[in-house]
């Protein structure tokens, strides 16, 4: 008896195990050999290093396709981004898509916060992250929102903004970026269905204007 009942739970769990591998999500890396981001002790970036790539390829299609300029594609996302002014099921591409399913797996980087935020920054990515930023007001402000365990848009947002113009050639910021302002607001979205009509034109008629208006944005003042 016990021996029927000792085969049957290895069964399950070996079933359990199966079901599991089958679902795990096998992401085809179109990034690899592109120089490393991060250098994070004790942390496999691999998968943030995607993450981060498919990000800015989406950054530069959406807002600069003409011809990448990163400094201005970063100062409109992350003005549109904390004014949640962003269509993302437009902006992101299915490779992203795919990105983001495998990035979900890794249950450490992700809860709900107070402000329905979804990144979790008690991940060991983001201590590293704010050991690296390069400009000081923005690491300092970063480091203090993170060890009080109070990190929001709210208190982190406009500071950002007028800071976008170094994103570009500050890669851990620039990643905190993608996973705050960019796979942080796809969690809860359903990215099987296509934007919304009204969605669209809303952001359409905005994009525009916001570029018209965006001279100084990403300045230091």
């Amino acid at each position: 008896m016990k021996l029927k009942l000792t085969l049957l739970i290895f069964c399950l769990c070996f079933l359990t195990c199966k079901d599991d591998a089958q679902k795990k999500v096998q992401l085809d890396y179109k990034y690899p050999s592109i120089e490393k981001i991060l250098d994070c002790e004790d942390i496999d970036t691999s998968l943030l290093q995607e993450a981060f790539y498919a990000f800015e390829d989406d950054l530069i299609r959406f807002y600069t396709p003409d011809k990448a300029v990163y400094s201005r594609a970063y100062s409109l996302f992350v003005s549109q981004a904390v004014n949640n002014k962003i269509d993302y099921q437009k902006m992101v591409s299915e490779h992203t898509k795919n990105v983001f399913e495998a990035l979900k797996q890794e249950k450490d980087l992700w809860t709900v916060n107070p402000d329905g935020s979804r990144v979790n920054f008690k991940h060991p990515v983001f201590k590293c992250i704010g050991a690296n930023i390069k400009d000081e007001p923005l690491r300092k402000t970063f480091n203090a929102l993170i060890s009080t365990n109070s990190m929001s848009l709210r208190m982190y947002g406009d500071q950002l903004k007028r800071k976008t113009f170094g994103m570009k050639d500050d890669k851990y910021l620039a990643t905190y970026i993608a996973l705050e302002l960019y796979y942080g607001k796809l969690y809860d979205l359903d990215l099987s269905q296509p934007a919304s009509k009204i969605t669209t034109e809303k952001v359409e008629k905005k994009v525009p204007k916001i570029e018209q208006h965006s001279t100084h944005d990403g300045h230091n003042h």
